[in-house]
């Protein structure tokens, strides 16, 4: 229905987005980066359009433009969590090694500069996924050890921990880890159901999986929580 209004109005930003958001869905990467591209030329002001065609360069492995355009995004907000998150998971494809905890360090630098402490934050937990994805797991267990003392509140890095142990096969660590998170996620925080999923996944799944998940659901950056 909305490609037939597209064929009136090519540049119908509403339809547009169905569609954009429809071919994203399908896995049909190379017709969304036409929409997106139309978005971007229609809305060039809209961050979110440009995050998702650097996501749509980097789903089909032109990781070099995917960069580019996660870092023109980052030029003009430099702590926008998602480009962050584009780039280092970009840089990461592209087995750029330290240079991307530097990348990270730099943004996280501006972030205590700034006093800027939601985004602090955030790039901290950041690095500690980012530890989890190129497989140093006591890295990431320590990094979010240090979140937990900071805000113990915080229900996030108390998930990611007992991700990790599930990742050591350390079951009874993984178990206390989940009922804490449990216990401090808010009924009604928008990704619930699907972190409970991965608490399931992460109960019950070989060690082998999690790790082919988690680094896939991370990069996929429809989930930042």
């Amino acid at each position: 229905m909305f490609e037939k209004v597209l064929e009136k109005e090519p540049r119908n930003v509403e339809a547009l987005k169905v569609v954009l958001y429809g071919k994203m869905r399908r896995g049909k990467t190379k017709e969304a980066v036409e929409c997106v591209e139309k978005l971007v030329d229609i809305e060039p002001n809209e961050v979110e359009w440009r995050l998702l065609q650097a996501l749509c360069y980097e789903t089909m492995g032109h990781l070099s433009k995917a960069k580019r355009l996660f870092k023109e995004i980052l030029e003009e907000r430099p702590l926008l969590l998602r480009a962050l998150h584009g780039l280092a998971m970009v840089m990461h494809k592209n087995h750029e090694g330290p240079a991307v905890f530097e990348m990270l360090n730099e943004a996280l630098k501006v972030a205590l500069r700034e006093k800027r402490v939601t985004e602090e934050r955030n790039i901290r937990i950041l690095i500690a996924q980012m530890h989890v994805v190129k497989g140093e797991l006591e890295e990431g267990l320590k990094k979010f050890q240090d979140l937990i003392n900071d805000n113990p509140r915080d229900f996030r890095p108390y998930l990611c921990q007992g991700i990790i142990y599930s990742l050591l096969d350390k079951k009874e660590e993984a178990a206390e880890q989940f009922e804490i998170y449990q216990s401090l996620v808010p009924e009604e925080f928008p990704q619930r159901c699907f972190l409970d999923d991965v608490v399931l996944a992460a109960k019950s799944k070989s060690r082998e999986w999690l790790q082919k998940e988690f680094e896939a659901e991370f990069s996929s950056k429809k989930r930042q929580f």
